[in-house]
């Protein structure tokens, strides 16, 4: 991909991601002003076991088809991507459906599962969209790995985020409780893996290949899950790292602790949206440079990735330093009790999106296991911090591991991606724009603060003049680029009409 289609392809889906986002945000407003802390945590409860188990569903292939499918194109191979669909496919719905029986037997023995009954309850209601979810992120990986990243973060974080919002509206205004809260989260799983997978038959126009001998599939298949299981533990750990602290509040200190640091985690996880958009705009076009070579071209796409983070992530994460009281109270009496945690958790988001998209980069070099070792040592001080600091801090102590675990794991990628891939950003270019954020996000906000107070007002005015400025650089942005745009043009008509004159002398000769 160029890059200019890759700045279209990568503006359009940061347009999707912002709207998921403001969608996950109002989900968890309404859940969360309408049901308190304590049913809140409960909710949270349920979200994060679906979640954790879906992931293990999908062991990684998802991931496995963003590296394998733009290989195959790169090479000229277009006709393998239907066997590398099968390949994927076949193994994750076995897997899917032994999941979701093993989740439906565990939770349904009392005592087995450290939850309580409505959360079991709820649970086993939403077991049988454990399949349907797999087979969507299967066809979510297919349509990035084809360059249909726009169409699947269409998918991904507006539609299956508005049905669920529209859902749990519903549901709240009819005084539902947990167990109809869940089947508005899950059911429109079935709509959206649906057209996921509509499309991606739609977009596979090459003619697959001709049958190949069943040894040379073996070798194919091993090849895949060789790096798609590596990916696939990395994933589940993932997936503990982001919502086993959530599950240990609960443990500790009670549904409504878990409530107030669910909301906690949310609002971080808003930030760390922007390197999601990194991760799949830029993910295939890496994917595609490594596999022919071009180490530059990689180099070049990171660097951009990682400015791009640094501009659009620490404005988010210095307001919530700034204003976190403000906001946290949008979400009802008592969440702002949060803040502390809140506060740890962004100071060491600051440091963790600096390293720009080292994640997809480590992953799309083939190194997706000096990841799963990554994730697993950020997992083990996760735990290890977890138990320790929860009983005596709470909810700093949750918030203190995370940090830790984060930085563990951004240390440890970041350094592989440097010394052993040879591949960094330019630091000065990085370190210009995170001077330059701190100043006017971080150094604005405080002057807000002082003269407007903490509290909404300061808030409110202090967004609206981050997005003038930020309204004010893109429209900058978007002329230059334009008027590169109509200069290379102009120099390419003038080359061209260079030639043609030649051609009319020689003619003429």
């Amino acid at each position: 991909m160029n890059p200019h289609r890759l700045a279209r392809s990568g503006s359009l889906t940061f347009a999707f991601v912002v709207t998921g986002a403001v969608l996950a945000f109002t989900a968890t407003l309404v859940v969360s002003n309408a049901s308190g802390a304590a049913a809140a945590g409960q909710f949270f409860q349920v979200v994060a076991l679906l979640a954790i188990a879906t992931t293990l569903s999908t062991f990684g292939a998802d991931t496995g088809l963003v590296r394998a499918v733009p290989a195959l194109t790169a090479r000229g191979r277009a006709g393998g991507i239907p066997e590398v669909l099968r390949i994927a496919g076949k193994p994750v719905l076995v897997l899917a459906t032994a999941v979701a029986g093993t989740t439906a037997l565990a939770v349904a023995v009392p005592g087995l599962v450290p939850v309580p009954a409505e959360v079991r309850s709820a649970v086993l209601l939403a077991t049988p969209f454990l399949v349907l979810g797999a087979a969507m992120n299967l066809a979510f990986g297919a349509l990035r790995g084809l360059h249909r990243v726009p169409t699947f973060s269409f998918l991904q974080n507006v539609l299956l985020p508005s049905l669920r919002v529209l859902a749990v509206v519903a549901v709240v205004a009819l005084g539902g409780g947990l167990l109809s809260l869940t089947a508005a989260w899950t059911v429109p799983v079935l709509v959206v893996a649906v057209v996921a997978v509509a499309l991606v038959r739609r977009a596979v126009t090459a003619p697959a290949d001709p049958a190949a001998a069943p040894e040379e599939v073996r070798e194919r298949s091993r090849a895949f899950w060789s790096f798609a299981s590596a990916r696939g533990v990395t994933a589940v750990v993932e997936a503990l790292l982001e919502w086993l602290d959530v599950l240990l509040v609960a443990f500790f200190l009670g549904p409504a602790a878990a409530g107030v640091y669910g909301v906690v985690n949310r609002c971080i996880r808003v930030g760390t949206m922007l390197d999601h958009t990194a991760r799949i705009v830029t993910g295939p076009s890496i994917s595609a440079a490594l596999a022919v070579g071009d180490v530059a071209t990689a180099r070049s796409v990171f660097t951009r990735t990682t400015a791009v983070l640094v501009a659009g992530a620490w404005p988010f994460y210095l307001t919530l330093i700034v204003f976190g009281p403000a906001v946290l109270s949008f979400f009802g009496e008592g969440f702002d009790a949060g803040y502390p945690a809140l506060l740890v958790i962004a100071s060491a988001m600051l440091l963790a999106v600096s390293a720009g998209g080292v994640q997809s980069l480590l992953l799309m070099a083939g190194r997706s296991r000096w990841q799963l070792l990554n994730k697993s040592a950020a997992l083990a001080v996760a735990v290890a911090l977890n138990l320790w600091l929860i009983p005596q801090w709470g909810l700093v102590g949750a918030a203190t591991a995370w940090a830790a675990s984060v930085l563990t794991d951004t240390g440890l990628a970041l350094f592989q991606s440097v010394r052993l891939l040879g591949i960094a950003p330019r630091w000065s270019v990085v370190g210009a724009i995170a001077l330059t954020a701190a100043a006017v996000a971080g150094g604005g906000g405080l002057l807000v603060r002082a003269l407007l107070g903490a509290g909404t007002t300061g808030l409110l005015v202090h967004a609206g003049l981050l997005g003038l400025l930020v309204g004010g650089a893109v429209a900058v942005l978007v002329v230059r680029r334009r008027g590169d745009t109509r200069a290379r043009l102009s120099a390419e008509e003038a080359t061209a009409g260079r030639g043609r004159t030649v051609v009319t002398m020689n003619l003429h000769k």
